[in-house]
């Protein structure tokens, strides 16, 4: 098992050399992860997604530390922040294993200092011949995204739409950090990154990507002192535009980037 066979034998990282690991090995890679202070993740994709390939990757144009093709996979619920047993793990690989059997899975691990991914490997393997990742359960307690058709936004997007008494509060946050709301707009179809529908910028351009910049309604809330008064806005946008997708947003004036963003509208 030292020599690889390059004909029709792609691997992944190190340990997909071995045969599969048990879950007593992953295990004890877990403790070893927890005891480093790092936070565990799961990772899944299709077999058809889950490596570098020209007719199944979306190119970015430009340069960007670090990109290669495929790199980054669906996440399984939210890294385990916190995590203190390698028990708790192996639950998630369960769930995520039973969810999507013909799916890859991976176990990441993030370092908090370095702002950085340190430590992937495989947790499943899908069987030769397995091409499709429909999940077998749909979506799981609204924390998993299926990928199957069913395009999400912000974290909050996985949840139900939040009610106003809900976004009110997520205002009062947002002027008591001193931040600036905004709402924006888009119809659909301009809404998500898709080939058709994108004007697409060349060079490089740092934290960019198509179709992150929605039509502005009206000025941003600069001074606002109220929820009141963004909740009266996010109603008259609805209303006038009842089709479209609306998001609230904030900016920071120090930092001079948009800090926070998430759906007030799902058309």
């Amino acid at each position: 098992m030292k020599v690889w066979n390059p004909i029709n034998n792609q691997k992944f990282e190190t340990f997909s050399y071995l045969p599969p690991l048990t879950d007593s090995q992953i295990s004890k890679q877990v403790d070893m992860i927890i005891a480093k202070g790092l936070s565990p993740c799961l990772e899944f994709a299709a077999p058809e997604n889950s490596f570098t390939a020209n007719d199944n990757t979306v190119r970015f144009s430009g340069t960007s530390a670090g990109y290669y093709d495929n790199r980054y996979w669906t996440m399984w619920k939210l890294p385990m922040f916190g995590c203190t047993d390698a028990s708790q793990v192996l639950r998630e690989i369960a769930e995520c294993r039973s969810a999507y059997p013909k799916a890859y899975v991976r176990l990441a691990a993030f370092d908090s200092v370095k702002q950085v991914q340190v430590i992937s490997f495989l947790v499943q393997r899908p069987a030769s011949g397995g091409w499709s990742m429909a999940a077998v359960t749909g979506e799981k307690e609204m924390k998993v995204w299926n990928p199957i058709n069913n395009q999400k936004f912000e974290t909050f997007s996985y949840l139900p739409p939040l009610t106003d008494s809900q976004i009110s509060k997520q205002v009062d946050m947002i002027i008591a950090k001193g931040l600036s709301p905004c709402l924006e707009f888009a119809a659909p179809e301009n809404s998500f990154t898709a080939n058709d529908n994108t004007v697409r910028f060349s060079g490089t351009s740092a934290g960019y990507y198509d179709n992150r910049y929605w039509t502005m309604w009206k000025l941003p809330m600069f001074g606002c002192t109220d929820a009141s008064q963004v909740l009266r806005e996010i109603a008259e946008c609805r209303s006038s535009y009842p089709k479209a997708y609306v998001r609230l947003a904030a900016f920071d004036s120090v930092k001079q980037v948009q800090v926070i963003s998430f759906l007030v509208q799902r058309p």
